[in-house]
């Protein structure tokens, strides 16, 4: 028999290729392809949580199987010995075969309803992290050849590209001021909290965990665009999802409020005229007030961008302007 490394191979390559390229469809693209590699006939993966006692799927896709394979798993799941292994010792591929001596109610009816006969599942999963990415293959001839070694180092080693294939995605085109990622209602990031995690600690420094702060999980329950002034950045919430990608999950997307942004309208033309050199009073004839007036909106402006001089306040303006070069740049 030959190996399969060099297919694997130019798997992973075509992978992270068409990743570059995403419209959305990677994970898809990935599991057709390995069909082929592999040999297995049907296939379920997506995201999922565990908790103790219970494994949590919040979003799914299947590959050759009825629609209603998710939502039948959810009737078996406390009996479903592959989860239950993966739960109890993360790392590694776990196999099932219908013929085995051990067995439960719920995987017999599974594998009966959907007539599977031999049954492989992998996961990606990360260091203190409850969210994983997972997938399941099937096969599902009357008499379908085992699983070896090599298929299943292969499974492993395609779920994971898979899921750095489709967490690439995530991060591009997500500027560096702006956070991106993929949770559950309950405020579990399953994608995205890596890279968010620098903005996420400037605005809630003493958050950590998996679990997003409270400001945010309370948002996730209305979905648009939310602006948290007191924490000076704008959220948009989104549920993920389509006709053929069953998911609970929320797309949330954050970006820090431009400095100038907390300014009141007349606060603004202030801290520009103050920024470009004006005095006081040069700024007061400019905009028809009074020079009194000009000191204490001066005062407004350092209290809300917590500074306390001309020179900061320069620095601000500039700092506020960059996005907007750097957009003039890219249309030019």
């Amino acid at each position: 028999m030959s190996s399969k490394l060099p297919l694997f191979s130019q798997f992973v390559a075509d992978l992270h290729r068409i990743g570059r390229e995403d419209d959305g469809s990677i994970a898809a693209w990935g599991f057709d392809r390995l069909r082929a590699i592999l040999g297995f006939d049907c296939a379920w993966y997506g995201w999922a949580r565990f908790e103790p006692g219970r494994t949590i799927v919040q979003a799914s896709s299947t590959l050759n199987l009825p629609g209603d394979f998710a939502r039948y798993w959810t009737t078996m799941e406390t009996q479903d010995l592959v989860a239950r292994s993966l739960r109890e010792i993360p790392g590694g591929v776990r196999t099932y075969d219908r013929d085995q001596p051990v067995q439960t109610d719920g995987m017999i009816a599974l594998a009966e309803r959907y007539r599977i006969r031999k049954w492989a599942s992998a996961m990606h999963s990360r260091p203190n992290r409850t969210t994983v990415f997972f997938a399941s293959i099937y096969r599902g001839d009357a008499r379908p050849s085992a699983w070896d070694d090599e298929d299943l180092q292969v499974l492993q080693g395609a779920v994971d590209h898979i899921f750095l294939a489709v967490q690439a995605s995530q991060r591009r085109d997500v500027a560096a001021e702006r956070a991106a990622l993929l949770v559950d209602p309950s405020g579990f990031a399953y994608l995205g909290l890596e890279a968010s995690e620098g903005l996420l600690k400037s605005v809630w420094p003493g958050w950590t965990g998996e679990r997003l702060p409270g400001p945010l999980r309370r948002v996730l329950q209305r979905p648009g665009t939310v602006t948290l002034k007191g924490e000076g950045v704008v959220v948009s919430c989104e549920r993920d999802g389509d006709a053929d990608h069953a998911s609970g999950l929320v797309r949330l997307r954050l970006s820090a409020i431009a400095d100038l942004d907390r300014l009141t309208r007349r606060e603004r033309e202030v801290a520009l005229l103050l920024a470009a050199g004006a005095t006081h009073k040069q700024a007061a004839l400019a905009l028809g007030s009074a020079p009194a007036t000009i000191r204490n909106q001066t005062q407004a402006i350092y209290d809300k961008l917590g500074i306390r001089s001309r020179a900061e306040l320069a620095g601000a303006v500039l700092r506020a302007a960059a996005p907007r070069d750097r957009a003039h740049a890219r249309l030019g």
